[in-house]
């Protein structure tokens, strides 16, 4: 049995999405009204053929992150049908991606918790699985600094302060990873999440978190055990990240604005980066200005960085969100017998 009562989703996410599409086009109206000249020679250099890349790379990339999603229930042992899980790691990664990590969750629970997997076994995959792909993108920025360091000359306080972002980075990537794997290290830091949280609202939590803490333990020691799950789980991320840069570029290519691969790298990195850390619903304007400011500190005008970066954000969130809507709708629809039949093994 699940561990509580499965939740419906909440209807703020659908206030989210309206919300998040509103910004979106208040972005571009006012992208259009302040810089008509540079939108209307983007409009002359555009080829429009290159969105054709675009949406194909889009669609390799959601489909690896499925397929990551699918590898992920593996390692927790879950035995739902392959397209079930597929499916359910494509609308979950749709509405994580447009609007936020919590909505991924939320679907994941509903979807999943009518099979009878535990909420603590849902949060714990879906933890581990954010982990690795922030892991990886955490790992690139050091990468981006040390290139912007090589190729532009930087006064020595500068180049000092790009190598202590680095070690810091190196350090909370460790003690990320520590809390990660080592089962004494996060249940002594659970342990103090539970106190504070008991102190602030009176309510306690420890046992949620124990069981949170078991799922992860067990996911964690059966990725040890099972060896065979490392390299899937790493292509699937590694192909997901890469075809998204690849979507970034065609959306320039688009565009008819030229940029380096190592810019287009760095932007797309600090971007993609502060996006993770950002508390906006759907992180409309974060993504774009960061992308656009680090665009623009390399020769790109600002306002091509942020029209490029907008594209990005139509054709890998909103596209593949109003695409996916009767999968999600036939997901809701599921009889549950149906999908168990798939996979008898699944335990309640």
């Amino acid at each position: 049995m699940a561990d509580a009562e499965q939740p419906r989703l909440p209807r703020s996410y659908s206030r989210l999405t309206v919300i998040t599409i509103l910004l979106l086009v208040a972005v571009g109206a006012a992208i259009v009204i302040i810089d008509r000249k540079q939108v209307a020679l983007l409009m002359q250099t555009s080829d429009w053929s290159y969105l054709i890349g675009a949406v194909a790379f889009t669609g390799l990339s959601y489909l690896a992150g499925s397929a990551t999603f699918l590898v992920i229930m593996r390692i927790f042992k879950n035995r739902l049908g392959i397209a079930h899980l597929l499916n359910i790691g494509m609308v979950s990664m749709v509405l994580q991606n447009l609007i936020g990590p919590p909505s991924g969750m939320s679907v994941r629970i509903l979807l999943l918790g009518r099979h009878g997997v535990k909420n603590s076994e849902i949060v714990a995959s879906s933890l581990l699985l954010s982990y690795f792909k922030n892991l990886l993108y955490f790992s690139l920025i050091p990468i981006s600094l040390i290139w912007i360091v090589v190729s532009h000359p930087l006064p020595a306080f500068g180049a000092a302060t790009i190598l202590l972002i680095i070690a810091v980075l190196i350090v909370l990537l460790v003690v990320a990873s520590s809390i990660a794997f080592y089962a004494r290290l996060r249940a002594f830091v659970l342990r103090g999440i539970g106190r504070a949280w008991r102190k602030v609202s009176k309510r306690d939590i420890q046992k949620h978190l124990d069981q949170f803490s078991e799922s992860l333990t067990l996911g964690t020691d059966n990725l040890r055990r099972k060896k065979e799950n490392r390299l899937p789980l790493a292509v699937t991320i590694v192909v997901d990240v890469g075809t998204t840069l690849a979507v970034l570029w065609f959306c320039f290519a688009a565009l008819g604005i030229e940029v380096d691969p190592w810019v287009l790298f760095t932007g797309f990195n600090f971007g993609i980066t502060l996006t993770i850390i950002s508390f906006i619903p759907g992180d409309i304007g974060v993504q774009e200005a960061s992308m656009a400011g680090v665009f623009a500190l390399f020769g790109v005008p600002f306002s091509q960085g942020v029209i490029a970066a907008v594209l990005f954000r139509v054709v890998y969130y909103f596209v593949p969100f109003i695409l996916t809507l009767p999968l999600y709708w036939k997901l809701l629809r599921e009889k549950v017998a149906e999908v168990k039949s798939e996979a008898p093994g699944t335990k309640p």
